[in-house]
């Protein structure tokens, strides 16, 4: 006996699905080539709370960037600023480092200060 199945949609059931009756076959609406996208990332508020060596500067403001590389080329401009503040106040700040929070208060991405410096400079 053949172990065709009883019920004309279990056969087509059978037309649609694999032999592991996992992926649909090549030619199912899945398979057809998705259109590209073509909206642009939609800008983001980010916060840039500094770690330091004893506590969380907050930043309670935060500010809109168009994307999360936008919004790390922004922590690392406020490294170098708050490095070159440090430095003319005698405080070595290289341990510090910028927390990129998404608008959740969830961490995105981390700047630390001493990637900013180069490898020179943190020697």
């Amino acid at each position: 006996m053949g172990k065709a199945p009883k019920h004309p949609s279990q056969r087509d059931d059978l037309k649609r699905w694999d032999d592991e009756g996992g992926a649909p076959r090549t030619g199912h609406p899945s398979h057809e080539p998705h259109p590209p996208a073509t909206h642009e990332a939609e800008p983001a508020l980010f916060y840039f709370n500094v770690r330091t060596e004893t506590g969380v500067i907050e930043d309670p403001e935060g500010d809109i960037h168009s994307s999360l590389q936008a919004a790390r080329e922004a922590a690392r401009a406020k490294a170098r600023a708050l490095i070159a503040e440090g430095d003319q106040r005698g405080e070595d700040r290289r341990s510090w480092r910028v927390e990129i929070m998404d608008r959740a208060n969830q961490p995105v991405l981390t700047v630390a200060f001493s990637e900013v410096l180069g490898p020179a400079a943190s020697s």
